[in-house]
């Protein structure tokens, strides 16, 4: 096969023109060439090829050793876990068995702890020490062990209680006035029981945690003590203290002024303020004057002769007098009760509006106040209206009676 291909070149040799073999030799070296050139560029991609794949393949068993590891770390930190789990409730149970008779005195202490931030914060002394309850609250929402500095601190916070109850302080402090103003003030606190300030009596808000001026003030004979305690520089005075925390002194002022002394106590009771008192007797006297004109037209009645009378207009104009009296009482009682009830609604919430620490206790005494004025006004007008309408029937049956004996 070789030797067919040698004589055919050899025939073409002798055919072809030197100049043209020339030119074919240079067309083979390009081709030779090029071809060379594209062997190097595929050998260098395949190199390129196979180090990338090395590569990735490092990468990967790289990834994989991470992972085994990862693997292996996890469940040694899973065993760790459990492990250190059950030592945990081994060491809680430990801990319960030996703490004994000390968990039920801790247990005790936060309750006890509990109940006295209730009194603290309720007390008088608390305006002169804000802030005392903050320590005791960290003890009773504890969860942990309290410490000694904890426990400390409760008999501490009570003894202080104790020793200010029997002392008389003087601090300076603000209080608010009736007019809901801040005012500074030089304040005397009475142990845990009053307290006073420009010679006036304050009350204590637990809500708050604030001074008052109370409203109303108590009577001149006690405003009077105030300056006693203001003046006095040693020895013994004259002063008012209410052992109940200032529920005396408030149950007090709302009794009726000493002007009605002479009043049954239930009665006072029911007269709280001038406006009531006003009105409740204004219509008691309308009701006496209209009990007393009923009276005395039923007296007449008894006793009328109506043969003395010589005509109709005449009997009729005797029979009628003065029943306009139980009539004007009967229409106008209501009104007059409803007024009462208005204005006394109306003080109330003056009242309101002026103190703004009014509770709802005190709200509720003034509108019930109020109602009684229009109860009262019911309470005159129905007997009156009934009486009236006895006396005119009364008054027809006589008419009728003259009628039949002039037979007109």
């Amino acid at each position: 096969m070789n030797r067919k291909y040698f004589l055919t070149a050899l025939l073409l040799t002798g055919l072809i023109d030197p100049a043209a073999a020339g030119e074919l030799e240079d067309l083979l070296h390009q081709v030779q060439d090029t071809k060379a050139r594209e062997e190097r560029i595929d050998a260098e991609r395949k190199a390129r090829f196979l180090a990338d794949k090395n590569q990735q393949q490092q990468l990967l068993n790289d990834t994989r050793s991470a992972l085994a590891k990862a693997e292996a770390d996890s469940k040694a930190l899973r065993s760790e876990f459990s492990a250190n789990e059950a030592k945990i409730t081994e060491l809680r149970t430990e801990l319960k068995k030996q703490g004994g008779n000390l968990n039920e005195l801790f247990a005790k202490s936060r309750e006890f702890a509990g109940s006295l931030i209730k009194d603290v914060d309720s007390s008088l002394v608390s305006a002169q020490y804000p802030g005392r309850t903050e320590t005791l609250g960290i003890l009773v929402g504890a969860r942990e062990v309290p410490n000694i500095s904890q426990l400390e601190n409760v008999w501490i916070t009570l003894l202080q209680e104790m020793t200010e109850s029997g002392r008389i302080a003087k601090f300076q402090g603000k209080y608010t006035t009736r007019a809901g103003e801040q005012r500074e003030a030089e304040i005397y606190r009475l142990g845990a029981f009053t307290a006073l300030a420009d010679d006036k009596y304050l009350r204590y808000s637990s809500d708050t945690g604030q001074l008052s001026e109370l409203t109303p003030q108590p009577a001149g004979e006690f405003l009077g003590l105030v300056k006693n305690l203001r003046e006095a520089h040693d020895g013994l005075i004259k002063m008012a203290i209410d052992p109940a925390r200032g529920a005396v002194l408030e149950e007090y002022v709302k009794q009726a002024p000493k002007t009605m002394t002479w009043m049954p106590k239930y009665l006072r009771g029911l007269l709280t303020n001038s406006v009531d008192f006003g009105i409740i007797g204004l219509l008691f006297l309308a009701s006496i004057w209209a009990m007393g004109v009923a009276f005395e037209r039923w007296m007449f009645y008894k006793r009328v002769d109506i043969l003395r009378y010589g005509s109709r207009v005449e009997l009729e104009t005797d029979l009628t007098r003065h029943l306009t009296v139980i009539g004007t009482v009967a229409a106008n009682a209501p009104f007059v009760g409803l007024l009462g009830t208005v204005v006394g609604i109306m003080l109330t919430f003056q009242q309101m509006g002026m103190d703004k620490h009014m509770d709802v206790h005190h709200i509720m005494v003034g509108l019930s106040t109020a109602l009684k004025a229009t109860a009262m006004g019911l309470l005159v007008a129905i007997p009156c209206v009934i009486l009236n309408n006895f006396l005119r029937r009364r008054i027809r049956e006589l008419i009728t009676a003259y009628e039949v004996r002039h037979g007109s």
